[in-house]
C-alpha cells in the first residue's frame, strides 16, 4: 500500500510539473516570429533606402492600412496613398538612409521592441505589433542639403509575410524647417 501510495504522489506530482511546463510555453513569448515579423521591417527600410518601389509594394498587404505622420483627423489610408509618398520621397530626395534605434547620451539601443509589461493591465508577451526607433536622413535633390528626422512607427506583419498596417510619428514640419533654412 505504501508503495502505491509513493507512485502515485510522485505520479501526480509529475503530470502537475508537465501541466506547468506545457502552460509556461504556451505563455512564452514567440521570438520566433517576433524575428520574422522585424526581418520584413529592416527589409522594407532597406528597399526604401534602395529607392526600390516595387519590392516595398511587395512587402504591404492589399488591404494595408496607414497611418501618415501629419494629423489628418485620424483617417487610415491605404496602399495606394502609402506608395504615393514613397514614390514622392524617393523623387525628392537621394540617399536615404535609415539607422536603426534609439540614441542616448552614451549609446544607441534597441530599434524594435514588442510586447510590454507596463500598465499591468494591459501587459503582453504578443509581437503582434512591432515597435520601430530610428533615424532617416536623405540629401535633398533639388537643394543638396543634408537633412534627418527621428522616426517611430507601430506596424503589423501578417503570417504571409506582409506589412498590413502601419502608424507613423516623425516631425513632418522639422522636415520643412531644415529645407528652409539657410546655409
Amino acid at each position: 500500500m505504501i508503495m502505491l501510495g509513493v507512485f502515485t504522489l510522485f505520479g501526480c506530482k509529475e503530470q502537475v510539473k508537465e501541466a506547468e511546463m506545457a502552460m509556461e510555453e504556451a505563455d512564452a513569448p514567440d521570438y520566433d516570429a517576433y524575428d520574422r515579423q522585424v526581418a520584413v521591417l529592416e527589409a522594407f527600410y532597406q528597399a526604401h533606402s534602395d529607392e526600390d518601389l516595387d519590392a516595398m509594394s511587395a512587402m504591404i498587404a492589399d488591404d494595408f492600412q496607414w497611418s501618415p505622420p501629419y494629423y489628418n483627423e485620424d483617417k487610415w489610408l491605404g496602399k495606394a496613398e502609402f506608395m504615393e509618398a514613397l514614390k514622392g520621397y524617393h523623387d525628392g530626395f537621394e540617399n536615404i538612409k535609415y539607422a536603426e534605434g534609439i540614441v542616448m547620451p552614451d549609446s544607441t539601443v534597441n530599434g524594435f521592441w514588442s510586447g510590454s509589461v507596463f500598465p499591468k493591465e494591459m501587459a503582453n508577451i504578443s509581437s503582434t505589433i512591432i515597435r520601430s526607433y530610428g533615424t532617416w536622413t536623405a540629401t535633398h535633390s533639388e537643394s543638396g542639403k543634408d537633412i534627418g528626422v527621428k522616426y517611430f512607427s507601430l506596424s503589423s506583419v501578417n503570417d504571409e509575410g506582409k506589412i498590413t498596417q502601419s502608424s507613423e510619428y516623425w516631425d513632418v514640419n522639422g522636415l520643412a524647417v531644415q529645407l528652409a533654412e539657410e546655409e
